[in-house]
């Protein structure tokens, strides 16, 4: 091994480290263990101390990592037998300017031999990154599955520092299950890392809310919540209209397969709903569609109509169309077709005032996904709710409610302090008011009835005899 390959070689962050690292180690079969390290957050400075972004990334202001083989290649070094360990070492120090972990020194000759075998049984991949907060092998095994307020405060005992905005995530969801203990919370690591890259979650009332009113969902995406997290709802209609959160997924950007990820989990946090949902409508933004059918067989597949507008209104401007009074009253007409022959006369239509790498896009991406965002084919339950405007709605208590730039644990504290639109209805006698209903109504809207007063303290109700 080659002292030169890590020699005065610098790192910004401990996680930049420990990835070389374990690459390196990988590479040449070595072990090597923290024999001692100093935490830069419980350093004293005689100068100004470094920002706490690079406290964040760098952890440490030094460290020292020690073979961990003790194999010795001579005879035993005192009358009891013991074996004289390797000297092999590497020390890491933060730079003068305070903003990188510099190799300061590194002896590289081990006194014994190196042993595949028994390095690929002891090398744990993550080791490093691990010893600053929770073991890897924990994180990786919980990581996708629902966890409760025992593990959350098993967790929570097991972190040794505040590491990646792990603990302080932690005690968000110790607060919430404090607060509430049927409340249903997902974890996921990234692999091999003690980093939080999503967080399902939903309370008891949100999953109350899902099982009484699960015919119509709504997938919500807010983009760009911070520079490293977007957020996702799923929301709910009540029978006046009125949206409500079902659950939340916070997770960092550009992950994959978050519409599947977040059907499966609600699914699996009310199963009664799988049966029950006949239409979920979601963002123009939002890829593969198919995974609705193929987890609630039941439902059918909505696109926000005024989000594709918008789309389409700024693919024909970006695509060359003309400067036309008519483009947008055109695609507001294609869109609110009240009739096939009325959707396909516009279609007609927008061949003469549109250009052809327009229409080729149109044709590809929307033409075949007509039925989910026309007027005309919409789910007929869903033609009374505004689609757009409740997101929008929503969309506004958001930004209202959470803090500039929220770090992930704050924005879960933000998203549990949001009100929960309960109103004076809280008093009203359920049952009492459902039997006057069946004694005025015919039995099928009386049970409708019923259903909804069982909503009665989430939002206001009127009883009169009419």
């Amino acid at each position: 091994m080659e002292v030169n390959e890590l020699q005065k070689k610098e790192f910004f962050s401990w996680e930049q480290f420990s990835m070389f690292f374990d690459a390196w180690c990988e590479q040449h079969k070595v072990l090597f263990i923290v024999k001692n390290s100093v935490s830069l957050s419980k350093c004293k400075w005689a100068t100004a101390p470094p920002q706490p972004s690079v406290v964040d990334a760098l952890k440490y202001s030094s460290v020292r990592l020690g073979c961990k083989g003790v194999r010795a290649s001579g005879k035993p070094q005192n009358n009891r037998g013991q074996q004289k360990g390797c000297s092999a070492n590497i020390v890491l120090k933060m730079s003068p300017r305070k903003d990188r972990l510099v190799v300061t020194k590194c002896q590289l000759s081990h006194n014994h031999a190196i042993c595949p075998i028994e390095f690929s049984y002891y090398f744990k991949k993550g080791y490093l990154l691990a010893n600053s907060c929770l073991p890897v092998r924990t994180t990786n095994r919980i990581s996708k599955r629902f966890v409760g307020a025992s593990d959350v405060s098993r967790l929570l005992s097991y972190c040794k520092s505040r590491d990646h905005g792990v603990l302080d995530v932690l005690t968000a969801l110790d607060g919430l299950f404090a607060r509430d203990p049927d409340a249903k919370v997902k974890l996921v690591f990234q692999q091999d890392k003690v980093i939080v890259q999503t967080v399902f979650f939903l309370s008891s009332r949100m999953m109350e809310l899902a099982r009484r009113f699960p015919l119509m969902l709504f997938f919500d995406h807010m983009v760009g919540l911070n520079a490293e997290f977007d957020l996702y709802t799923v929301l709910c209609v009540d029978g006046a209209g009125r949206g409500h959160e079902v659950a939340y997924c916070l997770t960092q950007r550009q992950t994959p397969e978050l519409l599947r990820f977040t059907l499966v989990s609600l699914v699996q946090s009310v199963p009664e709903v799988k049966a029950r949902v006949r239409c979920v409508t979601l963002g123009a933004d939002i890829p593969h569609l198919e995974v609705v059918q193929e987890l609630l067989p039941g439902a059918r597949v909505q696109i926000c109509r005024s989000q594709v507008l918008e789309m389409l209104f700024s693919k024909a401007q970006e695509l060359g169309a003309a400067e036309d009074a008519r483009i947008w009253p055109l695609l507001c007409s294609l869109a609110a077709a009240p009739s096939a022959a009325a959707y396909h006369q516009a279609e007609q239509e927008m061949q003469a005032v549109l250009p052809s790498a327009f229409l080729s896009y149109y044709r590809c991406h929307w033409q075949p996904r007509s039925q989910m965002w026309v007027q005309f084919w919409a789910f007929e339950t869903a033609r009374n709710v505004n689609a757009c405007e409740l997101l929008r709605r929503h969309q506004r208590q958001l930004l209202s409610a959470l803090s500039p730039s929220p770090t992930a644990a704050q924005c879960i504290l933000d998203l549990l302090a949001m009100p929960d639109g309960e109103r004076e209805g809280d008093s009203l006698d359920e049952e009492e008011l459902a039997a006057r209903y069946h004694a005025l109504c015919l039995p099928e809207p009386a049970g409708l009835i019923a259903e909804e007063l069982g909503f009665a303290r989430h939002g206001p109700q009127g009883f009169r005899t009419t």
